[in-house]
């Protein structure tokens, strides 16, 4: 990893809170359909962070 890819993993830091948050309001609703399409976001970014740090 090097210094300029900091920025670029606090926002994707940033984005998976953010998108946890919508996940628990999709649970909530039951809407099943944007609880998936939002997991599936969650995992493309923790992959993309699990990358960058190796």
């Amino acid at each position: 990893m090097i210094k300029e890819d900091i920025p670029v993993l606090n926002q994707l830091i940033r984005s998976l809170k953010e998108a946890e948050s919508h996940l628990e309001e999709a649970q909530e609703k039951k809407d099943y359909a944007n609880f998936n399409e939002i997991k599936k976001l969650m995992l493309k970014i923790q992959n993309t962070i699990s990358k960058m740090l190796k």
